[in-house]
């Protein structure tokens, strides 16, 4: 069978492709181990990785984001296409780079129209960590980790951060496993359980300022300028977006190497 193939993408901030997030973690688990390489000679042992581990270089600017997330769905394309038809692919992505790999998921292999729709039957999972674009109200990573799915919030239904951009039930299947920790102003957002025509207020606030993070213009300032006239939903934004930030570094978003060994793990089980 043809070596499977993990691709993964890093968080904003963080272009090395081979530098710290957790999708990359996920990488350094199936990394060459040249210690295991050089005992496998010694008996006679033909030595490769389960899982062949390419890791994505893209801008991972922290502003605008938008074209940085398409640079970095350029390059998973161009890495989808180097690999002959039949390889199992798996993706992996941590905040923007969950975007990137989304927009790949979306608009490339599972669209009809998609440049690597013939290449769906390849892909045999995906991970995604503090994932922006999270299904409402569903965290498949969390289920296979064994631990509980995220709560609500506000006494809304979380979701990703993107609102209307978040994927629906029908392309988030049992093999793509999000993780979702409460807290994280990025995927578990208060969205409500239907983003794309009934966004709650406090999530419509919290997204229109997410949308200005991707690529501001004139309409997405006039949006959020309108929410004065919601206060209810500006409050809770903001109060949720101070809580958020005041833990800094210790924010949930932070807080996913619990998540990855056992990600490990459900790769190795499905090769």
């Amino acid at each position: 069978m043809t070596q499977p193939v993990l691709i993964t993408v890093n968080g904003t901030g963080v272009a090395d492709p081979f530098g710290p997030g957790f999708a990359a973690d996920v990488g350094r688990g199936f990394a060459y181990d040249p210690w295991a390489a050089l005992g496998a000679n010694i008996a006679g042992i033909n030595y490769d990785t389960p899982v062949f581990w390419q890791p994505i270089g893209y801008p991972a600017a922290v502003y605008p984001m938008g074209p940085s997330v398409q640079g970095g769905r350029a390059e998973v394309c161009r890495q989808i296409a180097a690999r002959p038809h039949g390889t199992p692919l798996f993706l992996s992505g941590y905040s923007q780079g969950a975007m990137v790999i989304n927009a790949v998921w979306i608009s490339d292999i599972l669209s009809a129209n998609g440049v690597h729709h013939d290449r769906l039957l390849d892909v045999k999972g995906i991970i995604n960590f503090g994932d922006p674009n999270r299904c409402p109200g569903v965290a498949h990573g969390n289920e296979v980790a064994g631990l509980p799915l995220p709560t609500t919030r506000d006494g809304i239904v979380t979701g990703g951060i993107a609102g209307p951009g978040d994927l629906r039930p029908s392309q988030t299947p049992d093999f793509l496993l999000s993780c979702a920790l409460d807290g994280d102003l990025y995927a578990c957002c208060p969205v409500s359980a239907n983003p794309w025509s009934a966004e709650a207020a406090v999530g419509k606030t919290e997204t229109q300022i997410f949308n200005i993070v991707q690529k501001a213009t004139f309409f997405d300032v006039l949006a959020v300028a309108e929410d004065l006239g919601r206060p209810i939903g500006t409050i809770e934004a903001l109060w949720n977006g101070m809580q958020f930030a005041a833990q800094g570094v210790n924010a949930p978003h932070w807080k996913y190497q619990g998540f990855v060994p056992a990600m490990i793990d459900w790769i190795t089980s499905r090769i």
